[in-house]
């Protein structure tokens, strides 16, 4: 099952359209990143500024996405994590970075 298929399938149905309709750019190339479309290294960075990508704003996602992050962005979308300051300290309390997490909720829903 591809990262994205993974992601997806713990949403809402309500987030669901919102998420698969409006993802950024730089969320579905890292998720075409951790397909291995675009290489690694060097090859991967020159191929990512090629095609009109910023290279370290797709791998941030990528690391993400690598340290499993995205069902947990997936879980702040359905609210399970409350907001603010709640959000925060609930993802720290799990173990997450919750900066990271954010940026891929905020990747999801572009």
């Amino acid at each position: 099952m591809s990262e994205l298929n993974k992601n997806l399938e713990n949403l809402g149905d309500e987030q669901l359209g919102t998420v698969a309709g409006g993802m950024s750019a730089e969320y579905l190339a890292a998720l075409d990143v951790m397909d291995g479309k675009y290489g690694n290294g060097e090859d991967r960075r020159r191929r990512l500024t090629a095609a009109g990508f910023n290279y370290d704003a797709v791998q941030h996602l990528v690391n993400g996405l690598a340290r499993g992050y995205g069902p947990v962005a997936a879980d702040v979308i359905n609210g399970r994590y409350g907001n603010n300051q709640y959000r925060i300290n609930a993802l720290r309390a799990a173990g997450y970075d919750p900066y990271l997490v954010q940026d891929l909720v905020n990747a999801m829903l572009k």
